[in-house]
């Protein structure tokens, strides 16, 4: 356990009040009160900001527990193809101590995929992907130190990692079918807890997960016509072709048996 300088957490507790009166900004200016070293507390926001992902129950799905999601939201759906951009996640205090994050203890977050999804990363390090927004100020943990912090006060919360101007992930392909999940983002936040008697616990990790559903279009299968029977065809009896010669033979045949009845009736007569 690391003690924390006292009289900074002393004058803190009072901090979440007065900012929250104040409206100081993140990375203001430190009361001549506080001490020099000790890095700005966040501005507590309220509601929910704009783009934020919607909060779900954890045992909604069971992939929620299986990648030890502590808190879980849904991104709705994306289609293969799509780019998913402008991504961010929000450091939340619910508790009534102060916490303190530690630059060097951070991770970094990452797609979990689901099925034989592909998912590509822009730029392909996903490490690269990710920087902590503009509302983090790192400032030295003591006078002269090089292990930089971060104090988020109680019931305060700050936007914390974001995606890089253009970085995001894109949905190559998947088996999966329409409605089932095909992604995960996991957002690691490694935080410790300040008591009161400026007692510093154990490096805790938590993490907030945001699910991704497919949205794929329904195929809808062709009429099929209907197969008219045919008619079998009949082949063609054999005949005996029939050439010149004996064609002529047949017209003497016949000349003669006309010949010979005609004689016959003459004789008769």
């Amino acid at each position: 356990m690391q003690k924390v300088l006292s009289f900074f957490v002393v004058a803190s507790l009072a901090i979440p009040l007065t900012f929250a009166a104040t409206g100081s900004p993140i990375g203001s200016p430190i009361s001549p009160a506080t001490p020099t070293n000790a890095a700005p507390v966040a501005t507590p926001q309220s509601g929910i900001a704009l783009w934020e992902n919607k909060s779900v129950s954890c045992s909604s799905n069971t992939a929620f527990g299986t990648n030890s999601c502590d808190q879980c939201f849904d991104g709705g759906t994306v289609t293969v193809g799509k780019k998913l951009t402008g991504l961010f996640d929000n450091w939340t205090n619910n508790t009534t101590s102060l916490m303190v994050a530690y630059q060097s203890e951070q991770k970094k977050p990452n797609m979990v995929s689901f099925g034989s999804t592909v998912w590509t990363s822009t730029p392909t390090d996903e490490s690269k992907v990710w920087k902590n927004s503009s509302d983090i100020v790192w400032s030295p943990a003591q006078s002269g130190s090089t292990k930089m912090q971060y104090i988020l006060g109680a019931s305060q919360k700050v936007r914390f990692l974001e995606t890089d101007l253009g970085a995001g992930y894109t949905l190559d392909k998947t088996d999966r079918k329409n409605g089932e999940l095909v992604g995960m983002l996991r957002y690691p936040v490694v935080s410790h807890i300040i008591d009161a008697s400026a007692s510093e616990g154990a490096a805790k990790t938590h993490y907030e997960c945001v699910a991704y559903n497919l949205s794929a279009p329904v195929v809808t299968p062709a009429p099929t016509t209907p197969t008219t029977p045919k008619t079998p065809v009949t082949p063609d009896i054999t005949k005996t072709a029939t050439g010149p010669t004996e064609t002529i033979i047949l017209i003497l045949a016949a000349f003669f048996i006309a010949f010979g009845l005609m004689f016959s009736l003459r004789k008769r007569i």
